[in-house]
């Protein structure tokens, strides 16, 4: 989760979703209400029903079960803890006797709202009934896959398709099995941006399987929320993550890149950047060679990638003294018709930089092995817009490196690494989404 600067001007995008109803309500007059945070870019929320709170410090995939809470016509505040700005703060219709389920998302400078009626029609025998709500932020539409376990997917048909992001699909009956593999795919692909274990539905069930982002430019992770007395649910983790290498290095070999005994990225030059690559999420262990001399490990480097997240390993120093530095990508959409910027200093001056970008600082003393945070600049769509990137020795006007004519497009994230020795330096610049 990154650093992000709250703003009064967030936009508020609301989506109700309402169903037909035969199982899933209570019988008094108020409303049965759960909250889901899937909404990646706070570390926890505050929301209240008509004044009266309902949660506080609701973590990022934070999922409480049902309360009671007014019915009408209720205002729902949602605001960051420990924080003055508001989310959201809109009325929303509400039965008395109904279950809901409130789901916030998407990036600070569009923040989303769901409401679903949780009511549902009983599916039948041997049957439960399925529905995906896709909040998540940058994703396009979405297919959702339920196979039997190791089923191959060339061979296997989605079960619900082209869930856009910001849409909930209505229930869908699903024949029971034994248990299913749930693969979440970009529509009309075999594309994988989510994999599960085994999962099991009862008969005469209902679920809402919630597609989120926990800052990867590609995959996603999963809530399955029951509909049920009490409104159990789970998050379920991503069995994917990713990661790609950046050598800032000094060896004057190229690279070798094996994880978990096996060679993955070959022959990476100096200022080489490889593209993302799918893996396990969990602990891997890389490690590094130079390609002139195999079997020598210059180093070896255990690493949790978390699920659905976005990873970023920054090779630095001497052949004798390699290092690393591993960032964790925000990978989420920035606001349109911006581009996002980090600065990452992996010289081996062994300085600080100020950097100035068009001529005005952005960034103060950033230290050696340390990434500044996201910057927005104003970028067009398809040709992109140019800015100068000066680097400055801490404190000084004398400029020691400057990047002219850098390309940046809306709607993608950008990391610009500072490599190489103090009077050789040279920029890197990579296109993270």
């Amino acid at each position: 989760m990154r650093m992000f600067r709250l703003s009064l001007a967030a936009l508020c995008m609301v989506s109700l979703v309402l169903t037909g109803c035969s199982k899933g309500g209570s019988s008094n007059s108020n409303a049965q209400l759960r909250i889901l945070n899937a909404f990646s870019e706070a570390p926890a929320l505050n929301v209240s029903v008509a004044s009266t709170p309902v949660v506080s410090g609701l973590p990022f995939q934070g999922l409480t079960q049902y309360t009671s809470v007014s019915s009408g016509t209720p205002l729902i505040t949602v605001g960051v803890s420990g924080a003055s700005t508001t989310l959201i703060n809109t009325m929303y219709n509400v039965s008395p006797g109904t279950n809901y389920t409130f789901i916030v998302y998407g990036p600070l400078t569009g923040v989303g709202a769901i409401l679903g009626n949780d009511a549902f029609n009983d599916p039948g025998n041997g049957f439960f009934s399925l529905r995906v709500v896709n909040a998540a932020p940058g994703s396009s539409a979405v297919d959702v896959y339920l196979t039997a376990p190791g089923a191959d997917l060339a061979s296997s048909a989605p079960r619900l398709i082209n869930i856009s992001y910001g849409v909930t699909s209505a229930f869908s009956p699903i024949p029971i099995g034994t248990s299913f593999e749930i693969r979440v795919t970009t529509t009309g692909t075999k594309d994988v941006l989510f994999d599960s274990t085994a999962k099991t539905f009862a008969e005469h069930s209902a679920t809402d399987l919630v597609v989120f982002s926990k800052g990867s430019g590609k995959l996603v992770n999963v809530a399955l929320l029951n509909h049920d007395s009490s409104g159990t649910g789970a998050i379920v983790d991503n069995l994917l993550t990713q990661y790609k290498i950046i050598n800032a290095s000094l060896v004057p070999s190229p690279l070798n890149i094996f994880v978990d005994g096996s060679l993955q990225l070959s022959n990476v030059p100096y200022t080489g950047v490889s593209n993302y690559q799918k893996t396990s999420s969990g602990t891997h262990t890389f490690r590094i060679e130079a390609t002139s001399t195999p079997g020598a490990s210059l180093l070896t480097l255990s690493q949790t990638l978390a699920p659905a997240t976005d990873t970023s390993i920054a090779l630095n120093g001497t052949a004798g003294a390699l290092a690393a530095l591993v960032l964790q990508d925000d990978n989420i959409p920035p606001p349109v018709g911006t581009a996002g910027v980090r600065i990452v200093n992996e010289s081996a001056a062994g300085t600080a930089f100020d950097v100035f970008v068009n001529f005005s600082k952005q960034v103060s003393a950033l230290a050696v092995n340390s990434a500044s945070p996201y910057l927005n600049f104003n970028a067009a769509a398809n040709t992109g817009t140019a800015y100068e990137f000066d680097f400055n020795v801490t404190g000084t006007t004398t400029a020691v490196l400057k990047l002219t004519g850098v390309v940046l497009t809306s709607g993608h994230k950008y990391t610009i690494y500072i490599a190489g020795p103090g009077t050789a330096l040279q920029g890197i610049v990579t296109q993270d989404l």
